[in-house]
């Protein structure tokens, strides 16, 4: 493995949610809903006027906050009923002026929502404080929703957010999230976010001084750091030519790591195993620069050359080619010498 590997692994960025959900607002934030609960304010240019209050010129009248019914519509002394859901403010007030206009003098309406439940977003899991989050007429995005509902409860590396929207479901760690701003997806009503704590792990065995599945909450965990945490390898056993990551990767990365092989046969994803020999002083700056991500398997081969053939057999028939320095059974030779 090479440098040009590791930089293109840092880089491997797909997109996700702006893909996926898209990234537009489907539904005006500022359009009344069934279940929104509104207020209405009426005046007239004659204190003597149906709605008028008797006190001076020009008085009003606050019609006492009703909820849109099931139907879509709210009730109006003298304009009867009036259609709200699916309607801006500003277009109920013009229905309702509308139908008062013969009966009141110069009508003057105010249409305002004092309590929005049908556009909001829920947003839950490791927030401060988990809501309904009503939405503006502006429009939020997720990072809007998150800060509005107090911001995550813990360091956002340790953190994947989870969107639903219908019957469809992404997710995409916090990090991420905040350092792509392609990903910082508008929001839509009824959407369910989820601020989700994932413990992040990767696995040893071979020929490592422990064996064992090792959690880690660092932001950035390096190989050499990764080894550090099992003790490192083996000085009586294991062979510096064969430390092996075996993780999962994207097709298209694959292409960009490996543009002279046909990739048509794969999926969007396919297991990929990267080889680090550390008996060339240039695999030790390797260590430094790989990081691990979670899930991660990481094999040092044993210096018995069975042991090295038993873990080709093992890996082959699920593994694509090793990135950078040919195939395992390339290497066989030189790892038993």
């Amino acid at each position: 493995m090479n440098p040009n590997v590791v930089s293109a692994l840092d880089q491997n960025l797909d997109q996700q949610l702006a893909v996926t959900l898209g990234n537009s607002r489907k539904r005006s934030s500022a359009l009344i809903g069934v279940g929104d609960t509104v207020a209405i304010s009426i005046w007239e240019a004659s204190p003597d006027g149906l709605f008028s209050s008797g006190a001076g010129r020009g008085g009003g009248t606050q019609i006492p906050e009703q909820p849109v019914s099931e139907a879509g519509t709210i009730s109006v002394p003298y304009a009867g009923v009036i259609q709200a859901a699916n309607r801006t403010p500003d277009q109920v007030k013009e229905a309702v002026e509308k139908a008062l206009i013969r009966m009141a003098v110069q009508p003057q309406v105010l249409v305002s929502v004092v309590k929005n439940v049908s556009n909001t977003v829920t947003v839950t899991g490791e927030v401060a404080s988990s809501g309904r989050i009503p939405l503006s007429p502006r429009g939020e995005k997720l990072l809007d929703v998150i800060a509005i509902a107090g911001g995550p409860r813990m360091e956002s590396h340790q953190l994947s957010v989870q969107i639903t929207r219908g019957r469809r479901t992404e997710t995409i760690p916090m990090e991420r999230l905040i350092s792509d701003p392609t990903e910082n997806i508008y929001v839509q009503s009824d959407d369910v976010v989820a601020l989700i704590r994932q413990p992040r792990s990767f696995t040893v065995f071979g020929a490592s001084t422990a064996n064992a599945s090792v959690q880690f909450d660092e932001s950035q965990l390096y190989l050499n750091q990764a080894l550090a945490k099992v003790g490192g390898l083996n000085d009586e056993r294991a062979n510096a030519k064969g430390v092996f990551i075996y993780r999962t990767e994207s097709t298209k990365l694959l292409r960009r790591l490996m543009p002279e092989k046909d990739f048509s046969s794969y999926g969007p994803t396919a297991n990929v195993i990267y080889q680090v020999d550390l008996t060339d002083p240039s695999g030790f700056f390797l260590l430094k620069g790989f990081t691990l991500r979670n899930r991660d398997l990481i094999y040092i081969a044993n210096s018995s050359l069975a042991e090295v053939r038993k873990f080709a057999t093992l890996v082959s028939s699920t593994a694509a080619p090793i990135a950078q320095a040919a195939s395992v059974s390339n290497t066989l030779s030189d790892l038993g010498k």
